[in-house]
């Protein structure tokens, strides 16, 4: 699942199995992304996503979840 390609807000919900609005709430909690501007579209990379989802101790079971 390792990518090192920039994807849009779409493409990064569907490679990650969650929902737009799912990978928005985790944007909030601090999920790494990449600007051109303020202005401009948000991009990912799937790398960064996976090692901030560890880091701040979510698990995988069938969509990525915070431990509880």
């Amino acid at each position: 699942m390792l990518n090192n390609k920039f994807l849009n807000t779409k493409e990064t919900a569907i490679a990650m199995g969650i929902s737009t609005s799912y990978l928005r709430k985790l944007e909030r909690l601090g999920l790494p992304y990449h600007q051109l501007s303020t202005n401009s579209y948000k991009y990912f990379r799937l790398d960064e996503i996976n090692d901030w989802l560890k880091k701040e101790g979510f698990i995988r079971k069938t969509t990525w979840r915070k431990k509880v």
